[in-house]
């Protein structure tokens, strides 16, 4: 991946995790799925283990795309040390 990749993909995860759709999309499906751990009953324990695991692939495709940001920020300073 060349470094203008790194940059346009950094420079379209902030606009997505500025977006306050997609925001407010990651963070309604976060709370149903905390709402289905809370409100199961003692033997659905199937039910609590997807929640979870639903829960933590939100946080990793925040954790991702903040990475996506940061390596293209990375990147942007690399581009500036270099011109000097």
């Amino acid at each position: 991946m060349t470094e203008e990749d790194v940059i346009r993909k950094g420079n379209k995860s902030e606009l997505l995790l500025q977006d306050e759709v997609f925001t407010n999309a990651l963070q309604q499906l976060q709370d149903m799925q905390i709402y289905k751990w809370k409100t199961s009953l003692p033997d659905e324990s199937a039910k609590r283990e997807q929640a979870w695991l639903m829960i933590q692939v939100i946080d990793n495709l925040r954790t991702e795309l903040k990475k996506m940001v940061d390596n293209g920020w990375i990147e942007r300073k690399k581009i500036e040390r270099s011109k000097k």
